[in-house]
């Protein structure tokens, strides 16, 4: 027998067993997803059972090749959440929030665009909308939207009430979490904006920038002449629970955390001035905050135990609590004032 011949022969042979083996094993694993076939002590992982949390998850991606960077220039992921139609605050729609960072002077091929929407109708307006967008009002590189739908939720009307607080924080945390790590990819930094906010100064985004800080908002009052309404960007002391309260709170009981001795973003002076804790409403972070873990605690962090909440911190509030541990600052810009909408 030939060296060839005998090569030829093992190498037959040895196919033989492969296919016997492939056979074999998809013989078992079928037997195996039968329930019949399975071993008495056969456990599946307890998330093969796991309803989700949202009854309804999609995504709509929008890229344009043709949108390359301006070098030199960072590169910034704006996002924003929004429920439904209202969230948009009065009659406003995704036209106008856009129609926001269009004005900024910044290049609009180094902006990206995430959003977020809690309703159907909602995702389906805004990407039909993004899908007829003319080139000169859709300039941005990427647009990602998400639909995160849940059945309950806490009403517009209902959102301020003191016992709804830790539930729709909560949630918020969440979303802007998924959000946040959906959509992020290689971006210098993010920019959060409420999806009812009517005014942002065109040049806010590169003073952000420039400044090389950290975490940035800034100071925002309810339309062009109301009062100053972020309440959650402030520098000082809060209120602590008394030890019936902390009993009450380990029983899962609700403490209305609020302030003792703070000054809020508006009260301050000068170009930047360090804060303890800021808001959403207008939140500069850079993107290297984010990807080392800085995001919004989704329970009161602050006083929390292995079985209970804390007291405090939730969310935007808790973002800064844990960015000072990794040696990151918060910081406010009192005169850079943005506008809500008095919806």
């Amino acid at each position: 027998m030939t060296f060839r011949s005998f090569a030829h022969r093992s190498s037959i042979f040895h196919l033989r067993y492969l296919v016997l083996a492939v056979i074999a094993i998809y013989t078992f694993t079928c037997l195996f997803n039968n329930a019949a076939f399975r071993p008495s002590n056969f456990k599946p992982s307890p998330t093969d059972f796991k309803p989700s949390y949202y009854t309804n998850s999609r995504e709509f991606r929008f890229t344009n090749l043709s949108v390359h960077p301006v070098s030199g220039k960072q590169t910034v992921l704006v996002l924003t959440l929004v429920r439904n139609r209202e969230s948009w605050g009065g009659d406003r729609s995704f036209s106008d929030f856009l129609s926001i960072v269009l004005g900024f002077d910044y290049p609009m091929s180094n902006i990206n665009l995430g959003v977020l929407a809690s309703d159907k109708n909602e995702f389906k307006a805004i990407t039909d909308y993004i899908k007829q967008l003319p080139d000169d009002r859709n300039p941005f590189r990427q647009i990602h939207v998400i639909l995160r739908e849940k059945d309950a939720g806490i009403s517009r009307e209902d959102r301020k009430a003191e016992s709804a607080q830790r539930d729709r924080r909560r949630l918020i945390a969440r979303l802007r979490n998924y959000l946040l790590y959906t959509t992020m990819r290689d971006e210098d930094s993010i920019l959060w904006i409420d999806s009812d906010m009517t005014r942002v100064p065109n040049d806010l985004l590169g003073r952000m920038i420039d400044s090389g800080k950290d975490v940035i908002t800034t100071a925002t009052r309810s339309g062009p002449s109301g009062g100053f309404i972020d309440l959650n960007a402030w520098v000082g002391e809060r209120i602590k629970p008394s030890a019936e309260e902390q009993e009450t709170i380990e029983k899962g009981g609700i403490f209305v955390p609020g302030p003792k001795s703070v000054k809020f973003t508006h009260e301050l002076h000068g170009e930047f001035r360090e804060l303890d804790s800021v808001g959403v409403t207008v939140l500069f972070v850079r993107g290297e905050v984010h990807r080392e873990g800085v995001a919004f605690t989704t329970n009161y962090i602050i006083g929390a135990g292995w079985k209970y909440e804390g007291y405090d911190g939730i969310e935007s509030e808790g973002l800064c609590y844990v960015a000072g541990f990794l040696g990151y600052k918060c910081w406010g810009m009192p005169h850079a004032i943005a506008e809500h909408s008095e919806n």
